[in-house]
């Protein structure tokens, strides 16, 4: 049976969506809202939902805990033609559910527990074997999220994936631990893109210049960089080449799942 042509890797998890939101009630009281739906979400299985939709062969990598959440993100992704046979589940985990709450503009916020199974994703739940020849590309959602995941996986699947001639890319979140860029110093010669958010690079770099950000990326062995800065679109370092792509001008309803700004 031949492998997958993508294959996403990290966040898994679950989302309370509550549409709608505007203020807290007080402490005491019932407020409304638009509405409160279940779904899958996290960076992995966001992008790994949208490829299949295009019609690509998809693999997903990450982990859940034997609760609800976790069987209703590995019902829904077999039922959108992903295998979740490498989607792990650990029952001493409570799998990583996440409250977003969206307001009118489209703009959202979100809540989430401290422990869950993000901080638990590590080397033992990564399928390997999964990376074979014939495989594309490996996208990583998110570096910054699982700590355990950067620390130990990252670097063997990213080079595990080059070695069988895939592109290699990752998306970031904020790098709430602070280990910085300089913590996962094994990983970056096995990426071929990295694409932050502004906010993300300036943190991570003190840079506030797109060039300068996708410098200290490139400085720690990481082929090419896109940044991302919101309404001003994005700006991609394509080895000598700097190419700038504006952003859709359209009405925000709902960004989540959109990714970074």
């Amino acid at each position: 049976m031949s492998g997958p042509e993508v294959i996403c890797a990290c966040m898994v998890v679950a989302d309370v969506l509550v549409e709608g939101f505007r203020d807290l009630p007080p402490a005491g009281h019932t407020g409304t809202v638009g509405s409160v739906t279940l779904a899958t979400g996290g960076d992995a299985i966001n992008q790994a939902m949208s490829l299949r939709k295009l019609g690509h062969s998809v693999g997903l990598l990450g982990l859940v805990g034997d609760d609800a959440q976790g069987r209703m993100i590995r019902e829904r992704c077999e039922a959108n033609g992903i295998s979740a046979d490498t989607v792990r589940v650990d029952p001493a985990v409570a799998t990583a559910t996440g409250i977003v709450l969206i307001e009118d503009g489209g703009e959202r916020s979100f809540l989430a527990p401290e422990t869950s199974s993000r901080l638990s994703l590590g080397l033992e739940h990564i399928d390997l074997n999964l990376v074979q020849s014939g495989l594309k590309v490996l996208s990583i959602g998110s570096l910054f999220w699982a700590p355990r995941f950067d620390r130990e996986a990252v670097a063997p699947l990213l080079k595990r994936a080059k070695e069988v001639g895939a592109i290699t890319v990752a998306d970031m979140s904020m790098d709430e631990r602070g280990y910085g860029l300089d913590g996962l110093s094994d990983a970056w010669p096995w990426l071929d893109y990295a694409v932050p958010s502004l906010l993300e690079g300036e943190i991570f770099t003190g840079a506030t210049d797109p060039a300068k950000i996708a410098a200290e990326f490139r400085r720690r062995g990481v082929k090419n960089v896109v940044v991302k800065s919101g309404a001003a679109g994005a700006t991609a370092f394509l080895g000598d080449e700097v190419v700038r792509c504006p952003a859709f001008r359209v009405k925000a309803v709902d960004t989540t799942g959109a990714g970074d700004k």
